[in-house]
């Protein structure tokens, strides 16, 4: 998976939560720190640098430990290596209560608002 924000928006957190334990060969999701206060140019040079060159944040959770950040960060899923388990996450996000997630999810309806 490339390098991606799930959204331009503030006020929006993507909670992941795996639902086996991580370790490096599963792909666990890499973050870049701080590149939720960045614009979309400074953040579009991020894609065009050496992976190697970048912070490697990516926390090896356990099965139902939950890692919430903030909806422009960059991140992404690594390459899953392992040859017997498939890295299974649960993903949502928060938000305020008149905000809806139009950029992942545009034909969503919520249950009790809509």
């Amino acid at each position: 998976q490339g390098w991606h924000r799930d959204g331009p928006d503030e006020g929006y957190i993507d909670v992941f939560v795996p639902l086996v334990d991580l370790k490096d060969n599963l792909g666990p999701t890499r973050l870049l720190p701080g590149t939720h206060l960045s614009s979309d140019e400074d953040v579009s040079e991020a894609w065009l640098v050496d992976d190697e060159k970048l912070p490697k944040v990516a926390p090896l959770l356990r099965k139902g430990q939950i890692l919430l950040f903030d909806y422009r960060t960059l991140h992404k899923g690594q390459g899953n290596t392992s040859t017997s388990t498939t890295r299974a996450l649960a993903y949502c996000v928060y938000t305020r209560q008149s905000s809806s997630d139009i950029q992942n999810f545009p034909d969503a309806l919520t249950l009790e608002y809509d």
